[in-house]
């Protein structure tokens, strides 16, 4: 499995191209394409000849999902998010111009819905589903056996906002408590900022720590 990061969008969010491996023919998703300018992404996927065959999003708010249908025209793939953030999606071109004042088309709807426990397979690979609402009524993370890819849940060092629209302070502890399940050697690769590991998280991570002390 290999795994690339685009820093793409002019809020910092990460946007993950990850591949069965970098041979030609080799089939990949894209996490959270979450800018209007995805040229490097693109670039990227045809000069090393990946095949596309979905787009997961680990939530709705722009920075994560705005380029969605710029990537479903290029390559015709479906894209699937969790049904709670259908409202946050819907609102994304909203925020867009709001934050960026720039302007933002509507994007059109998903093409399949996310649910917990779900398995989202590539390769040798699968990846489940946890819903983990919090920083979005949806917010999902995917986990694997090494990595998670987990959106705006949790950071190196810190957590997702829980003061936006939709957010749910209550939710997002439920949803800290949940993650503790995860196993130390876990790779993190979160929606914003570096790679981290769970070990490290558990050991250092203030939210965490609260979350365990309570």
């Amino acid at each position: 499995m290999e795994i690339r990061r685009f820093v793409i969008s002019p809020i910092q969010s990460n946007c993950y191209v990850l591949a069965e491996s970098w041979e030609r023919g080799a089939n990949a998703v894209v996490i959270d394409p979450g800018d209007l300018a995805l040229d490097p992404v693109f670039s990227f996927i045809d000069e090393v000849g990946l095949k596309l065959v979905a787009n997961w999003n680990t939530h709705g708010h722009f920075d994560h999902v705005i380029g969605v249908d710029h990537l479903r025209q290029r390559y015709g793939v479906p894209s699937y998010l969790h049904r709670d953030d259908l409202v946050t999606w819907n609102r994304a071109p909203h925020w867009y111009r709001a934050y960026l004042a720039d302007d933002a088309p509507d994007l059109r709807q998903p093409d399949a819905w996310l649910q917990d426990g779900d398995e989202l397979t590539l390769g040798d690979e699968t990846f489940t589903v946890w819903h983990t609402p919090g920083h979005s009524p949806g917010s999902v993370c995917f986990v694997g056996k090494r990595v998670v890819f987990s959106g705006d849940t949790l950071f190196a060092g810190t957590i997702g906002r829980v003061d936006l629209e939709g957010s749910d302070p209550g939710a997002m502890q439920a949803s800290l408590k949940r993650i503790l399940q995860w196993p130390d050697e876990l790779e993190i690769y979160p929606g914003h900022g570096p790679a981290t590991r769970m070990g490290h998280e558990r050991r250092h991570n203030r939210f965490l720590l609260e979350v365990m002390q309570g």
